[in-house]
């Protein structure tokens, strides 16, 4: 809540974050917008939070870059992935969407037992994005099949803008 505030108070924008507690740690990615008086601003007050708390910042400038038309079509969509503990199933997911050049643009996972029977379950949870000229019927029918090959109960739906 004192990361978001200090943005707030450099009167910078949150365009993007992802916030998560792992374990013991806390992470946060964050894409911020202001004119660069406020995002020296805040680089400054980033800082002198840091040294506060035991914590490694670290921060990037960039630049928005237009995208061209077919990033533009291109279609997000939302994969949710329930399985067996298996830790090569997410090298076999997101092998399945390079070879089809489908970018993954987030991806989260976890495991935790079963009820009942306690077994280790995994979960996942991807968002790709999937090139306008590919076929999603061909694309579902494939990903289902390669679903049943690796013994996964999978979603790929589109994501509600």
């Amino acid at each position: 809540m004192e990361l978001t505030r200090l943005v707030k108070e450099c009167k910078c924008t949150i365009l993007e974050s992802r916030m998560t507690e792992l374990e013991d740690d806390f992470a946060a990615h964050m894409m911020v917008e202001a004119n660069w008086n406020h995002i020296v601003r805040l680089e400054d007050s980033l800082e002198a939070f840091g040294n506060r708390y035991p914590l490694k910042i670290q921060h990037l400038r960039g630049r928005e870059t237009p995208k061209n038309e077919e990033e533009q079509a291109a279609l997000p969509y939302a994969v949710d992935i329930v399985a067996g503990d298996q830790l090569e199933n997410i090298h076999e997911l997101a092998e399945f969407f390079f070879n089809r050049d489908i970018r993954v643009i987030d991806v989260s996972t976890s495991r935790y037992p079963a009820p009942f029977s306690a077994s280790p379950l995994f979960l996942a949870h991807l968002i790709v994005i999937i090139p306008s000229q590919l076929k999603i019927v061909s694309l579902r029918d494939d990903f289902l099949e390669f679903c049943d090959q690796q013994n996964l109960d999978a979603i790929l739906e589109p994501i509600k803008r």
